[in-house]
């Protein structure tokens, strides 16, 4: 398939549909998952699911089929911060058989933070990402609807 990818059409409702263009009606919609099953993965990659999940389940962009690819993105966190913490001990440069030359662990930490960075703006989790999302302002309650539901009106009512 050739040029860029599409929107999914919740993240073009929350733009505000800025390309005035038919929004699909029948595009897959997975259902928000509540938890996550992680893989066999390491202590750093579940304390990221730990701290991001909740994020991610909040902004109502997390769903049971998005389980793999947060899965991968920790992995790929982990392994770059292994790369990372490995080339800060042992330093930029090597030396080897033919002189000094760039520690290898370099391309590990340059290729796992690429792919992190790929799937953190998937989940609208980089600056960029964010701008390009806008969220529509809380609905402003007024007195009949505070006096018929009470202050847990603002909790309880969506538009």
């Amino acid at each position: 398939m050739r040029g860029r990818k599409p929107k999914p059409t919740a993240k073009k409702k929350l733009e505000g549909n800025p390309g005035k263009r038919k929004l699909k009606k029948r595009e897959p919609k997975p259902k928000i998952s509540a938890e996550i099953t992680p893989m066999e993965i390491d202590r750093r990659a579940h304390e990221f699911i730990a701290e991001y999940l909740p994020q991610l389940q909040a902004m109502g962009i997390f769903t049971d089929a998005d389980q793999a690819a947060l899965e991968l993105m920790s992995v790929h966190y982990s392994i770059a911060w292994r790369a990372a913490e490995i080339v800060i001990k042992e330093g930029l440069m090597l030396k080897n058989a033919f002189g000094w030359a760039k520690h290898p662990l370099l391309q590990v930490l340059r290729d796992n933070s690429t792919a992190f960075k790929s799937y953190a703006a998937e989940f609208g989790l980089t600056p960029s990402a964010r701008s390009r999302i806008s969220v529509p302002e809380p609905k402003e309650f007024d007195q009949l609807e505070l006096d018929l539901f009470g202050p847990s009106a603002q909790v309880v009512k969506h538009e």
